[in-house]
């Protein structure tokens, strides 16, 4: 694969004439020279230049995805802007949603799209397939955030001159109607060649571009697609044998709890599959989310109710290789560990001290995706001794599909299958375990439903996404971690569900996806806002008033 030496980024264009359309404080875009772009390497300058734009979203994506969810809260410290997207009081002007960054991404795409030649050929390949669909599938991706945060859009599939004197041209699609629009749009696509022009400024650019199975997978389960969005997830996990691996797990190493194993963070990073990346040169744009987290005065916070919710969580201690529970102890330790002597062990959120301040408790996730420069500081960001910036923001890692194939599992009437995701891992061993899961739910054939893959001389691969947080005794549980006699298969697919969206929390917090996993869960059970209100008053104060406000569905969106 051809490799190329550039800044990741920096200085390169969508089309050599449209520079207006990287401010985004401009909706203009100046006519380029009508070019076709024939050929993959002139294709570069054209996808890099999108990413360049596409980018800009990262922060927002994180933000808007968390501040309207159960996990993250503001302090006081938060500018208005923020705070309002956090209080739901979002007015015009926000700066967390100005929807012309989000339109100068798609004006864009729509650019290259028009000049891209997908008829040449060679040797009865469409060489610039892949191109046009991986800009494609960003544009769309990037109609889909639009939907997620304005509940609506208008649909632009050409490119324009002016912004604001032509959108009122294109019709508003709803979000029901932009899922449906998009999976009609790039199903025809499955299967092309996922672009990949191998290392860019220490980065492998084949992550940098939307795959197609996991979105439409997203999409059709958002729209209770249950069998079509197994099935896509399916495609994705076998093709790229993804697994979810024991060693990015949690562990206390001793039933004393006087030393922990603290590998979870490096998943963060480790299991990515698609990202936003930025520069390694610390003048160029990155995301402040370091800054607004992870600060002697932060921004944002892990909320009161996780916090606790991970704290009073059982975890299991079993010896390496043991067979049998060895000690209950307290917390998952995919949020932080403590020992028996009080030292902190940071996972995804952590208690700090810094130059004697009071301890606070501060999200620590992003910390590691940074690029750190020793010498450097960060005059706003007194925690950090070195100049400490976002280098990559990852937008789906392989827990996500697990966690979401699960989800789709479960309402297609298979609660013990999905539920075996979580606390023992899908494998062949799994499977054939009518202790685990119930034959009847395997019996039926479906492709989704085979894991044998998942075994290599029979040691397991894949393991639950629970053990990574609670322990390796988490299988050998009987009496905390499971299912239980429920009245009917519905009661069982209930419970399940809420077992699926709290371990969404503890093993994807912060990361911008808990505002749409409430969402789809609310919508499989015909609670929308209701199941979502109920979870999200909680970090209020006054949770009565919080829960009445948001059970009207205009709360949750932001209006134009």
């Amino acid at each position: 694969m051809r490799r190329y030496t550039l800044y990741l980024f920096t200085s390169l264009l969508v089309l050599s004439s449209c520079e207006d359309v990287f401010d985004t404080d401009s909706t203009t875009v100046v006519i380029d020279n009508g070019a076709r772009i024939e050929h993959p390497s002139d294709s570069l300058y054209s996808a890099m230049g999108i990413l360049a734009q596409f980018q800009r979203l990262g922060e927002r994506y994180v933000l808007l995805g968390e501040l309207r969810g159960d996990l993250m809260t503001t302090t006081s410290d938060a500018d208005k802007d923020l705070q309002d997207v956090a209080h739901f009081t979002i007015e015009e002007g926000n700066a967390y949603t100005d929807r012309r960054d989000y339109y100068a991404v798609i004006n864009n795409c729509n650019f290259a799209l028009e000049r891209i030649d997908t008829s040449v050929v060679d040797y009865q390949t469409r060489v610039m397939m892949p191109e046009y669909v991986a800009i494609r599938a960003i544009r769309d991706w990037t109609y889909w955030q639009m939907a997620l945060t304005f509940g609506r859009a208008h649909f632009i599939d050409r490119p324009l001159i002016s912004l604001e004197s032509t959108l009122t041209n294109y019709p508003v699609k709803t979000i029901d109607e932009l899922a449906s629009l998009i999976i009609d749009d790039l199903t025809p696509y499955l299967g092309t060649r996922h672009l990949d022009y191998g290392s860019v400024d220490g980065i492998q650019t084949s992550t940098l571009f939307v795959p197609l199975e996991p979105f439409l997978a997203d999409l059709h389960l958002y729209l209770n697609h249950y069998a079509e969005a197994a099935q896509l997830y399916y495609d994705y996990i076998y093709t790229h044998q993804l697994t979810i691996s024991e060693g990015y797990s949690n562990d206390w190493t001793t039933n004393t709890r006087t030393d922990a194993s603290m590998n979870h963070t490096a998943s963060y990073t480790g299991e990515m599959l698609f990202q936003m990346a930025y520069s390694s040169d610390a003048r160029d744009y990155h995301p402040s989310l370091i800054r607004l987290a992870y600060n002697t005065v932060p921004d944002i916070r892990p909320t009161t109710s996780f916090i606790n919710e991970m704290a009073e969580r059982l975890y299991f201690f079993t010896p390496i290789n043991g067979q049998t529970i060895g000690a209950y102890l307290l917390s998952d330790l995919r949020g932080q560990a403590v020992n028996r002597s009080g030292k902190i062990y940071p996972a995804s959120f952590g208690q700090f001290t810094f130059q004697s301040r009071k301890e606070q408790l501060l999200i620590n996730k992003y910390n590691y995706a940074a690029a750190n420069i020793v010498g450097g500081y960060d005059p706003d960001n007194e925690a950090v001794t070195t100049l400490s910036f976002t280098r990559q923001l990852p937008l789906l890692r392989t827990p996500h599909l697990y966690l979401r194939l699960a989800e789709a599992l479960n309402r297609l009437g298979k609660p013990s299958l999905a539920f075996a995701v979580l606390k023992y891992g899908l494998t062949d061993e799994t499977l054939t375990d009518p202790q685990k899961v119930a034959p009847s739910e395997i019996e039926t054939g479906e492709p989704y439903v085979n894991f044998s893959w998942a075994h290599t001389n029979g040691n397991n691969r894949n393991v639950g996404t629970a053990r990574r947080g609670r322990g390796r005794g988490l299988p050998f549980d009987k009496e905390d971690f499971i299912i239980g006699e429920q009245p009917s298969l519905q009661d069982s697919i209930l419970i399940v569900e809420d077992m699926i969206v709290d371990e969404m929390a503890a093993e994807t917090a912060f990361e911008g996806n808990r505002f749409f996993d409430l969402l789809r869960v609310a919508r499989h059970r015909d609670q929308w806002p209701a199941y979502a209100a109920e979870r999200v008053s909680r970090r209020f104060s006054d949770t009565d008033k919080a829960k009445d406000r948001l059970c009207n569905a205009d709360s949750w969106w932001v209006h134009e």
